[in-house]
């Protein structure tokens, strides 16, 4: 009786591991356009946290003004280059096409999460799902 058990287990293991391989559909996901998204948001949001640190320093009296001038218009300069990396990697290749041609389609929308194009009554993106504004 334990060995029938056993081998009853064994099979339900070999089919729940399994069973993703045999589905016959199977999503592709550009993972190297959503993770330089994911970095520069990270990074993003590391700038932002500094900012909030050195104000509270200035605000503590640990930072003199010179030196919070200083390091606030780095982490500010840093942060709107990061907004430019975001919004061009969100873009994609076809603004950056619209660009140099100097033909813009306002009918064209793109996920900010991924950069996929999606049609003009989609709410959500197709290719990662994510909310669209």
């Amino acid at each position: 009786m334990p060995e029938i058990i056993g081998v009853f287990l064994a099979i339900l293991t070999v089919i729940f591991v399994g069973y993703p391989l045999f589905q016959k559909r199977q999503q592709k996901v550009s993972f190297a356009l959503n993770h330089r998204a994911q970095e520069l948001e990270a990074r993003k949001a590391e700038i932002y946290a500094a900012i909030r640190d050195i104000d509270f320093d200035y605000q503590m009296g640990k930072l003199s003004k010179e030196d919070y001038t200083a390091l606030r218009q780095q982490y500010k300069t840093e942060a709107i280059g990061m907004m430019k990396q975001i919004d061009q990697t969100a873009a994609g290749p076809s603004l950056h096409r619209a660009k140099t041609t100097g033909a813009v389609n306002n009918s064209e929308r793109f996920c900010h999460h991924c950069g996929q194009p999606v049609g003009p009554e989609d709410q959500f993106c197709n290719a990662c799902g994510g909310k669209l504004t």
